[in-house]
């Protein structure tokens, strides 16, 4: 899976490079830096904010990767602490030391800060789609002023 991950972050990172080489190519038309004859503005424009939409969507599937990638190592650092829990409990209580005890506790408690950051994770997972949200509702707003979208009522 975090190969998988990997393999997809790069081919995002390639991807991301052409979007913005194709930007720069529509805003150089826009101001008539290339010279591109024949192309209405309005086309320009509807170009390039297609161009931002697929962007964003690659950034947003970039962070959900990052965001997977993260919860994988906590998943596996969640396996090995609960591992280590249960070969210590499974030790008799009287022949535990002092800091066999602590340690134990140490465990669980980092097992705890696992569990808080993989709901960390998540939290944050639900604020970006919240934001997102509103950066789309921006977006469609700006393109139904310049024409570019026609509203649905």
């Amino acid at each position: 899976m975090a190969q998988e991950i990997q393999r997809q972050l790069q081919e995002a990172e390639v991807k991301q490079r052409e979007l913005e080489a194709r930007g720069v190519e529509v805003e150089k038309s826009l101001r008539n830096e290339k010279g591109e004859e024949g192309v209405p503005e309005q086309d320009l424009m509807a170009q390039w904010f297609s161009l931002v939409n697929e962007k964003n969507a690659l950034v947003r599937f970039e962070s959900e990767l990052m965001a997977q990638a993260w919860e994988l190592e906590l998943e596996d650092r969640h396996s090995h602490l609960e591992q280590e829990i249960r070969t210590r409990l499974a030790v008799d209580e009287s022949k535990k030391s002092d800091e066999d005890k602590k340690v134990e506790a140490l465990l669980l408690e980092e097992m705890l800060e696992v569990v808080e950051q993989r709901d960390a994770i998540v939290a944050w997972l639900e604020e970006e789609r919240l934001k997102e949200r509103s950066e789309d509702q921006d977006i469609e707003s700006m393109m139904l002023q310049k024409g570019l979208l026609t509203a649905i009522h």
